[in-house]
């Protein structure tokens, strides 16, 4: 009696999520939460122009159909740098916020593309080190736009997605420009 209960009160909580998941969802359409982690390869001006690459982690929300869905994402990177002159250490924090689009298409159940576009705001600061005086700069708040591609396996409500994004701070010098490489996993429908 104890068992025929039990799976009729599985059933029900199956058939009631999945009658809510239908009834709140219009097909192609739903929602992700991704925990990010990847790298950064960021343009740095001081004390010499050059290319930095740095981890970074975050987090990105989206939510809309497969055609045109709207995103949402925080990551902070930070690193430090050691030079041979002066000034001999220079730690740099970063913190970007995202707002954007994104388009999906579906290879099938399991695969997915996508791309994305939007615009990203970055506020962070920078202290280095010279003959042991530490000076701290804060860095203005700038916008600058983003594109970028997304490659993933969904497998039920979980997805494992590979992207990388090109935030653009030079038209003119494209070695300037930001490029972010994460490794995410999703959760949702």
């Amino acid at each position: 009696m104890k068992i025929q209960f039990l799976t009729v009160l599985a059933m029900l909580m199956a058939t009631s999520v999945a009658s809510a998941r239908q009834f709140t969802l219009v097909k192609g359409s739903g929602y992700a939460i991704e925990p990010l982690y990847g790298y950064e390869t960021v343009y740095r001006s001081s004390p010499s122009p050059h290319l930095a690459t740095c981890a970074m982690y975050g987090v990105r929300l989206s939510a809309g159909v497969d055609l045109l869905s709207g995103e949402a994402e925080y990551s902070r990177a930070s690193d430090t740098e050691t030079f041979s002159g002066t000034p001999e250490k220079v730690y740099h924090e970063d913190e970007n916020y995202k707002l954007g689009i994104r388009s999906t298409y579906r290879f099938n159940q399991y695969f997915f593309s996508s791309a994305r576009l939007g615009a990203q705001a970055t506020k962070g600061f920078e202290e280095s080190t010279s003959s042991g005086v530490v000076t701290r700069k804060d860095k203005d708040l700038k916008y600058n736009p983003y594109a970028g591609a997304q490659v993933g396996v969904k497998l039920g409500v979980f997805s494992v997605n590979l992207s990388a994004t090109m935030v653009f701070r030079d038209y003119s010098d494209l070695s300037k420009n930001d490029v972010q490489h994460t490794l995410s996993f999703g959760v949702g429908y």
